[in-house]
This record gives structure tokens, C-alpha cells and sequence, in this order.
């Protein structure tokens, strides 16, 4: 901070504050720039207002415009507005051209909510000096009032002179929100990111209207040039949520990669059923972190990408999951995954049944537990138990996948079989 306050009383000495115009008797030059320290240090630290009447006092002293303007700067700072109108006001009377009163004199107006007089200014300072900053701030007038055509005019002649990302982003707000034009908004944001580059916030702006027309390719497109200009990680994730929504998987592991998301990766290799780049990952993520549930994971994968299920496989894959299960991977989709193995390949239904039963202690109406201790049940041929399980799960929790109907109808005929043998 305290180098801030000396750049600062540097510059105002460099730039003629320290005294060599006309003071008044009795005050010599060492006075004058302890009080020019004192005035900086008090702006500095927001007491505008005590920095304010020191500023007066060595315009008083030296007749130096620099410190009159500080002054009423200060004044302003402070909010003594009518104070430093008056002050505006008077100096303007010297000399009614000085483009820098006038755009004092704008601002304070603004402040003021004297819209119709700043506009006068505004208007009377463009034709002296015509500058973005006076065009930017006579369109913010024309926007609150509502006159959307000529704040739109005034932020083009503003763009005009100093093409920023501000401005184009106010010219396509008003275009999209308030002219209701939202392909020519959409092309000014363009037009500018051609020429200038991806700024960020003019990319972000361009971004929200891509989304709002649910243009998926031009989010794509913005969200790229973003992470290839700062290489933010919220842009990369933007991008994997992109590419998985339109099932370029390929496209969303390469950004997942670029975050290094272990994470992230094993579920796009999931959704993509890249199972045994999935297992590889899984078992390099045990490796490092020592979690069970990779290894669980791993061997899930293992059975999922297997062409062929056959016993010798099923015993590996059900060996590596007891494994994980004993180290603590006691997740419930871990327990009912080995368990419904255990069932539907006839290895060993009762472990099967038991393993199914502790999941469901933790999630007691999930269907898909329900669903594999009613395959145990049938599996034992206790299909009234199975039976009633299984409406449960197709009526009750309205899962009726293939699957499930599949073990509806052969439940269903177990009991037919049933009810034909006892006659």
C-alpha cells in the first residue's frame, strides 16, 4: 500500500503538483509538499473527504488545475455532490470548453440521477471531444431510460472508437434481451472474438446465449477457445459435460485427461464400455490410493468386457470382488453386483442370497436388490417368495426392464408349474 501512496505523489509531482507557479508569501516548497504527501495518503485511505479540503488549500495556494480537479474529484468521492457541482459549476464559467469539467460534470449528474442535464453535457462534450467513454456513458443513460435503439447507437459509436469487451457485451445485451434479435447479437460476439480473440468474458457472454438457443456446437466451439487461450479446469469440465451430452466420448476422455480426473476418466471409459481401458485405469487407481472399491470396479469390468462369461471367469471375477469386499469395498452395488453373479450362474446361490441380503440392509427398496434376491429365490424354487418380491418391483417400484420382465414371466411359470403338479 505504501508504495501505492509514493507512485502516487510522484506522478503528482512529475506532473507539476509540487510548487513552481505563484504561491502566496510566507509558505515555502517543503510545507507545500508535506501538505501534497498528507492529501495523497488520506485519498489513498478513503477519507475523501479531509483529502478534499487539503486539496483545496493548495489550489488556493498555487492556482495548479490539477489540484482543483482532485479537489472536486475528492468532493465527489465523498458524496458531497451539490458541493462539487457548485465547484464544476464555477470552473466552467472560466473555461465552459474544458472537456475535463464537462466530463466531471457528466459523471456527477449521473450520480445524481439528473439524467436529462448529464445528457445535455454529454451531448455538448462529444461535439468538443467525441470519447468512448462519453458515448458509453450517455448510452448507460438511454439504457435506464428505456430508449434501447439510441443506447445500442451511442455503445456502437463508443465500440467505434475503443472496441472492449464492456462494450460489446452491452451491445449484445440490448440486442439479445431487449431488441429481441438474438442471431445478430450472436454474430457480434462473433465478429468480435474473429478480430480479437477470445477474451474471457466476452467468450462467457457468447457462451450464455449459445446456451440459451441450445446451440451445442457453438458452446463447444466457445468453451475450446477458452481452454486453449487460459486453460482453465471449469472450461475442460464444461467441455467433457459437452462432448458426454452428445456421445463423443472419445472427445470428452481427451479434456478428461487434460484434467488428469482419474475419477472423471473411469466413468467416460464406463459409458463409453471401454472395459478394459476401464479395468487398466481402475487397477493403476488401486494401486495409488490403496481404495477397495477400484479393485471392486476392476473386476467388474473384467466380467463386463469379457466376450465370453463362462465358469472360469465367473470364479475370477468372483474371487477379486470377495477380495475387494473383504478390504472394505462394502458399497451395496458392490455387494448385490457379486451377489446376483453369484445367483444367475447357479455358483453359489445362498452366498449369493446372503451377500444381495446385506445390500439391501443399507438400501432396502432399491428394485435391483429386490430384483436379485427374487432370482435367488426362484434360483432355490421358493418362487412364492420370488413372486412376491417381484411384483413388488415391477408394479410397485415400476422397474420393468427386459430383464426384469424376463424373471416376471419365468417366476410366473415356476407357480404355474407349481400349481399344475400339486393337482
Amino acid at each position: 500500500m505504501q508504495r501505492y501512496y509514493f507512485g502516487l505523489i510522484l506522478l503528482l509531482l512529475v506532473a507539476g503538483c509540487s510548487v513552481k507557479g505563484p504561491i502566496q508569501p510566507n509558505y515555502d516548497r517543503s510545507k507545500l509538499n508535506t501538505y501534497l504527501f498528507q492529501a495523497v495518503f488520506l485519498e489513498g485511505s478513503g477519507a475523501y473527504k479531509e483529502a478534499a479540503r487539503i486539496y483545496e488549500r493548495l489550489y488556493r495556494l498555487t492556482g495548479e488545475e490539477l489540484l482543483l480537479r482532485k479537489q472536486i474529484l475528492n468532493t465527489i468521492r465523498a458524496r458531497e455532490y451539490e458541493k462539487a457541482k457548485a465547484l464544476l459549476e464555477e470552473a466552467l464559467q472560466k473555461e465552459p470548453n474544458n472537456p475535463q469539467y464537462l466530463s466531471l460534470l457528466a459523471q456527477l449528474l449521473y450520480k445524481m440521477k439528473r439524467y436529462e442535464e448529464a445528457k445535455r453535457i454529454l451531448h455538448r462534450l462529444i461535439a468538443l471531444r467525441p470519447e468512448a467513454k462519453s458515448y458509453q456513458l450517455l448510452a448507460s443513460i438511454y439504457l435506464l431510460q428505456k430508449r434501447y435503439d439510441l443506447a445500442l447507437k451511442y455503445y456502437k459509436s463508443a465500440y467505434a472508437i475503443s472496441p472492449n469487451e464492456h462494450t460489446i457485451n452491452s451491445i449484445a445485451y440490448i440486442i439479445y434481451f431487449y431488441l429481441d434479435r438474438p442471431k445478430e447479437a450472436i454474430a457480434h460476439l462473433e465478429s468480435h472474438i474473429r478480430i480479437y480473440g477470445c477474451q474471457r468474458s466476452v467468450c462467457k457472454t457468447l457462451a450464455s446465449l449459445y446456451g440459451l438457443t441450445n446451440d451445442i456446437e457453438g458452446l463447444i466451439s466457445v468453451y475450446r477457445q477458452l481452454y486453449q487461450r487460459y486453460k482453465d479446469p471449469h472450461d475442460a469440465k464444461k467441455l467433457v459435460e459437452l462432448y458426454v451430452y452428445q456421445k463423443e466420448y472419445d472427445q470428452a476422455i481427451h479434456y478428461a485427461k487434460e484434467l488428469g480426473d482419474g475419477e472423471l476418466l473411469l466413468e467416460l471409459y464406463k459409458a463409453k464400455r471401454a472395459y478394459n481401458q476401464a479395468r487398466a485405469l481402475a487397477l493403476k487407481l488401486y494401486r495409488k490410493e490403496g481404495d477397495p472399491k477400484y479393485l471392486a470396479l476392476a473386476a467388474i469390468f473384467k466380467y463386463e468386457g469379457a466376450k465370453v462369461k463362462d465358469s472360469s471367469l465367473v470364479e475370477q471375477v468372483a474371487r477379486e470382488l470377495e477380495e475387494a469386499i473383504a478390504k472394505g469395498a462394502r458399497d451395496p452395488i458392490y455387494l448385490n453386483y457379486l451377489g446376483y453373479l453369484y445367483i444367475d450362474h447357479g455358483v453359489n446361490i445362498p452366498r449369493g442370497i446372503e451377500l444381495v441380503q446385506k445390500a439391501l440392509e443399507k438400501e432396502p427398496n432399491s428394485p435391483y436388490y429386490l430384483d436379485s434376491l427374487a432370482w435367488g429365490y426362484y434360483k432355490l424354487g421358493r418362487c412364492p417368495e420370488a413372486l412376491r418380491l417381484i411384483k413388488r418391483v415391477y408394479y410397485q417400484l415400476g422397474l420393468k426392464d427386459p430383464e426384469v420382465e424376463e424373471h416376471l414371466r419365468a417366476i410366473q411359470d415356476c407357480i404355474q408349474r407349481s400349481k399344475r403338479d400339486t393337482r
